[in-house]
């Protein structure tokens, strides 16, 4: 039973809050560590706006790709000066003004509690407890 009450409290949004993972992790192989923050699925923020995760491409010899999941608390991503757009449920990709430039992917989401995040592992789990929850 009382895993029942755990698994609905995780499942379902309370109020307008919005759970987002926060973490910074890769997807790929990186060499010196297998720790990735993102693996941990206790590092959270709320919000009431979007959950956001950002990646940064490396260089096409790279092996991995680091990105960082966390809360995004406004309607609007400034990419330079006074140049900002209105986000919604998609990803945006710009180039910094670096030499060479990199470029970023913001991809913003506020369906569901943990929808930003890197692997799709915990939303299997969520599937997963919510057909048990239904059925016990």
């Amino acid at each position: 039973m009382a895993f029942s009450v755990f698994l609905i409290f995780l499942l379902i949004r309370i109020g307008d809050s919005l759970l987002c993972h926060q973490c910074e992790g890769w997807r790929g192989h990186k060499d010196g560590g297998n720790e990735n923050s993102c693996l941990k699925y206790n590092n959270n923020c709320e919000t009431n706006v979007f959950c956001v995760k950002i990646t940064e491409p490396m260089t096409k010899e790279a092996t991995y790709e680091p990105y960082r999941s966390e809360c995004w608390h406004q309607n609007n991503l400034v990419v330079g000066p006074g140049n900002s757009t209105t986000v919604q449920n998609e990803c945006y990709t710009f180039f910094d003004q670096a030499t060479p430039p990199k470029r970023w992917t913001y991809c913003f989401c506020n369906s569901s509690n943990y929808c930003n995040t890197g692997h799709s592992t915990f939303q299997t789990f969520k599937l997963f407890s919510l057909i048990l929850t239904m059925l016990f």
